[in-house]
């Protein structure tokens, strides 16, 4: 059994640093969308529920439709959904997207816009800290 927590130690600690990796080019590209982008209301029109990973539940996406500065109307499917709904049809939300891509819009909450750099950022922390704990890199008490 100490093999294995070895193991997932190391495993931990390999993991560290490309969680890190990609928590620093999720910051990079999500501060260059909120730069780019354009902020306009919008509203949740349904919400997409579909399987989780577990097959014991579902996860909801939120729909939602803006429209943009010349008056065309766009609908977008959140590539971010939660279980219980973090939404609710009818609700009114704000929206950025990039003018040159509408397409790729995003409700403008803490969790749907910067939810990647935040999860693989605790995530990164956690396996160094874990790993380091595992393998006797840190040494609490006596």
């Amino acid at each position: 059994m100490d093999q294995i927590f070895r193991a997932l130690g190391f495993a931990a600690l390999c993991a560290s640093p490309c969680l890190m990796v990609y928590f620093l080019i999720s910051i990079v590209r999500t501060r260059t969308f909120i730069l780019r982008s354009v902020e306009v209301n919008g509203e949740v029109i349904r919400l997409e529920r579909s399987k989780t990973r577990d097959r014991y539940g579902y996860s909801y996406a939120p729909v939602f439709s803006f429209t943009v500065a010349d008056g065309r109307s766009f609908t977008v499917t959140s590539d971010v959904s939660s279980s219980p709904p973090g939404f609710f049809e009818g609700e009114p939300v704000t929206v950025r997207y990039e003018p040159d891509d509408p397409q790729k819009a995003r409700i403008h909450t803490v969790f749907q816009t910067w939810g990647s750099a935040i999860i693989s950022g605790f995530a990164g922390v956690f396996c160094l800290f874990w790993g380091c704990v595992v393998l006797g890199l840190f040494h609490f008490g006596k």
